[in-house]
């Protein structure tokens, strides 16, 4: 079987390119002839050496993306049993998609949180007009879509779709950073990771810390890991001079062993995000044993189900309620947490069950197989 993706690789987008990739490697894994077309990047951006995508032509049209000649890119790397489509609104992937059209292929579009309610009313105006003029026939038509969770599912059903709806995680690579042993954390570091945006209320573990002096202990840190908004970022730095802390580090984009190192000196992990999606980072946490604490804006119950973390309401007074409340469990409790969270991920998010889930949708939708049952009509 044969798959081509659209989307990005660059390793600054972020997650939905790591989980691109991830979702590649899951397929190559299961012996799926998977790869990927993007547009042209320098080759020290590519996330991964091992992906070797191929190339279009650069997009024209600014964020719309339209890619000029891509039906003569994807007549040039030949021809795909299935066409996956990695977001939407770029027109890139409405092209691949009438391109699959055209030749009676199916195709798959993956939502990546773009239509969630919140996203929707960012450029809300641009978003309808585009709807009417190209989406909504490139999603109406797709042979199935891939959401990460049920709540994503519910919010495409609103819109008026009614065709399948595969709800798939996104993955974690898991094979070298599963051997790390864990350690008792000594001291209390506190740690947000992702981009640095406005939505992602950086700001509440800032306050948190001004909040909780005096009932953490002097030496408890507050790590910010990431770029972005360059903007919101010097309102962050502004913050922290304001309210005179001394406790909170910005590190910068990390990556690679820097990122690891990173992740592995939290004692915990919070997302203060109003909503997101998937949130790869809460994955990232849990595989390298940090506990986490999700907003319920995100698809992340299981956390308490599996006493690795907490799920909680997003205001101010309950952040720092749970912020208190891991630090005075100790480091032992914090750690035995970590192990929960590491099983979590191994039996539901690994690289190599999803990519045999994504491979068994693909056989479905080629009549191979039974429909499974992450599959709703």
């Amino acid at each position: 079987m044969r798959v081509i993706h659209s989307g990005s690789c660059n390793i600054h987008a972020g997650g939905p390119a790591l989980s691109t990739w991830l979702t590649i490697k899951g397929l190559r894994k299961h012996g799926v002839e998977a790869e990927l077309i993007t547009r042209p990047l320098p080759p020290e951006n590519i996330i991964d050496t091992e992906l070797k995508p191929y190339f279009s032509k650069n997009p024209k049209l600014g964020p719309l993306a339209y890619v000029p000649g891509f039906s003569a890119s994807l007549d040039k790397i030949g021809k795909a049993d299935i066409y996956h489509v990695q977001g939407v609104w770029m027109l890139h992937g409405t092209q691949m998609a009438h391109y699959a059209r055209k030749h009676s292929i199916p195709y798959v579009v993956t939502l990546r949180g773009m239509l969630y309610p919140q996203a929707l009313s960012t450029n809300a105006n641009v978003k309808r007009y585009s709807m009417a003029l190209y989406q909504a026939d490139t999603l109406r038509n797709a042979a199935a879509i891939q959401a990460t969770c049920v709540e994503e599912m519910e919010y495409y059903r609103q819109l008026g779709f009614k065709n399948p709806v595969a709800v798939i995680p996104n993955p974690i690579e898991t094979d070298e950073i599963i051997e790390q042993p864990l350690s008792i954390k000594t001291k209390f570091r506190i740690g947000y990771i992702g981009r640095v945006h406005p939505r992602k209320h950086i700001e509440r573990l800032i306050h948190s810390m001004t909040d909780l002096q005096g009932s953490l202990p002097n030496d408890a840190e507050l790590l910010i890991i990431g770029g972005g908004d360059t903007l919101y970022e010097d309102f962050l730095h502004r913050e922290v001079k304001r309210l005179n802390l001394s406790n909170v580090r910005f590190t910068g984009f990390l990556s690679g062993e820097e990122k690891n190192q990173a992740i592995n000196s939290l004692s915990l992990l919070v997302v203060p995000s109003d909503f997101e999606n998937f949130g790869n980072i809460v994955t990232e946490a849990l595989v390298r044993g940090v506990p986490v604490v999700a907003s319920k804006g995100m698809p992340w119950a299981e956390l308490p189900e599996y006493d690795c973390g907490w799920w909680i309401d997003n205001d101010q007074p309950t952040i720092n309620e749970t912020i208190l409340k891991a630090y005075r469990m100790g480091p032992d409790q914090l750690m035995k947490m970590g192990r929960n969270g590491r099983e979590l991920i191994l039996r539901n998010y690994s690289v190599e069950a999803l990519g045999k889930k994504m491979q068994s949708l693909y056989n479905w939708i080629l009549g191979d197989a039974e429909k499974p049952d992450f599959v709703y009509l």
